[in-house]
């Protein structure tokens, strides 16, 4: 925040600091500058984790598919539509890894047994067994990065990005991520 900001009217500082959700003015620069540094570490994750998956793809694999995998497993035979929404992602997108883990047969079309006329999605045999080597893999691959972290440290990343990753899932809507309102922009605009 600029010192001209600071130095902005008290009524502007007051509906700034009203504003629900946002940090009181006092923590604001403190909370604002820890949420930077979490959304510069999410990005770098995210540009990592997205390269991967990239990568994978581009040589056949079908990790980047892996979240359909868990949440086969985790819900039992779906539509695509409700799998998608597990996923958090569209139902386009969705067909076409669907597609490749049904030829890879890591996942089977089952006929709905309440609508002859739609498919269900399930996680076949293999596609159990190929996602218990896949979280083995992450998890030794975990490991190994954090091999020289206390195990207190461990713990607590886990415990801290866990909860994170609640928070942040409950924010994502069918509209795209609840975003605060701007606190910025002046009454008048």
């Amino acid at each position: 925040m600029s010192s001209t900001s600071s130095t902005s009217s008290t009524s502007s500082r007051s509906s700034r600091s009203s504003t629900a959700g946002l940090p009181s003015r006092g923590a604001e620069t403190e909370e604002l500058q820890t949420a930077h540094r979490l959304g510069v570490a999410m990005s770098r994750l995210m540009r990592a984790a997205t390269r991967a998956k990239a990568q994978d793809a581009a040589g056949g694999g079908v990790f980047h598919s892996f979240a359909l995998l868990v949440a086969l497993k985790e819900s039992g035979p779906v539509r695509s539509t409700a799998l998608a929404e597990a996923v958090f992602s569209d139902p386009s997108t969705i067909s076409r890894q669907v597609a490749a883990l049904v030829d890879h047969g890591l996942v089977v079309r089952q006929p709905d047994p309440d609508d002859r006329r739609a498919t269900l999605l399930a996680i076949s045999d293999a596609g159990l067994e190929a996602g218990a080597h896949k979280l083995l893999l992450r998890d030794l691959q975990l490991a190994q990065m954090t091999a020289d972290w206390s195990s207190r440290d461990r713990a607590r990343l886990a415990d801290l990005l866990d909860r994170f990753s609640a928070c942040f899932a409950a924010s994502v809507t069918d509209h795209g991520l609840n975003r605060p309102h701007d606190a910025t922009r002046s009454e008048n605009s």
